[in-house]
């Protein structure tokens, strides 16, 4: 995922999967919540697409049991501060009991996530159609069709309650994702000609690594991380022709996200 912030460009890397798919979900979740502005017949065709594409990532059987473990990893971390004069204790039991309540629901929910979803026939049909260049057209699916001619506000109607399928995964992945951003080491870098290499701790028990870049540097980085070593190589950016490495000095920071 690619954001800016602070006049920064941010580059994210996961480093497991649990991190990759709750970056791919939140993608997901942020474009819905874009498309529910558009209430034309296109918005909810792209509306549904997203939560069709939400599913395909939710389809893991072993996805659930390795949230919850993430979940409780978080928790376990987090009791570590109880004692620390400066923390809001309060707040802090509310997070961990928030994070052990969610490992809970996720471990004793039976059936994949969103499973009220897959037993739609409406969804399966699509899911089968979308998947190829163009479908989901009337000759296609009559019935979508037909659907999509209905009032917005009865097309809106039926989103919603599709979308509260998606509440408790979604709060677990904004949870878990906001977790590993903010526990982070973070220093300054300089690329040599445009690269840059450093060996890392196998024990730090690594999340992410967050890029930061100037948006007024043209150039892009393509970061590849390994159990002991971590290169980034950065590109001159070209969208017709293949990338060269940049070729001057620059600089740029790395956050080292972990739960150490």
């Amino acid at each position: 995922m690619i954001c800016s912030m602070n006049n920064t460009i941010i580059y994210e890397q996961p480093l497991n999967e649990i991190t990759r798919v709750s970056l791919r979900l939140e993608q997901l979740f942020l474009q819905i919540d874009r498309q529910l502005n558009d209430t034309s017949q296109l918005g909810t065709r792209n509306i549904i697409a997203s939560i069709i594409n939400v599913l395909q990532l939710l389809d893991r059987p072993d996805l659930k049991s390795k949230l919850a473990k993430e979940l409780s990893h978080h928790s376990s971390h987090l009791s570590r501060y109880n004692d620390l004069p400066e923390i809001d204790t309060k707040k802090l039991k509310d997070l961990i009991n928030q994070l052990e309540q969610l490992s809970h629901n996720l471990i004793e929910s039976s059936g994949k996530i969103g499973h009220r979803l897959r037993d739609i026939e409406l969804l399966n049909t699509l899911r089968l159609h979308l998947a190829s260049p163009g479908g989901g057209c009337s000759f296609d699916i009559p019935l979508f069709h037909y659907w999509l001619q209905q009032p917005v506000e009865a097309r809106q109607t039926t989103i919603n309650d599709w979308l509260t399928e998606f509440t408790q995964i979604r709060t677990a992945v904004t949870l878990v994702l906001d977790l590993v951003r903010k526990n982070a080491k973070t220093d300054e870098k300089t690329a040599i000609h445009g690269f840059h290499q450093e060996l890392l701790d196998p024990q730090a028990n690594l999340r992410m690594i967050r890029l930061g870049i100037s948006p007024k540097l043209s150039a892009f980085p393509e970061i590849s991380v390994g159990r002991h070593f971590l290169s980034v190589r950065f590109y001159s950016p070209d969208t017709e022709k293949r990338p060269t490495q940049y070729p001057e000095n620059l600089s740029f920071w790395l956050a080292y996200c972990n739960l150490t």
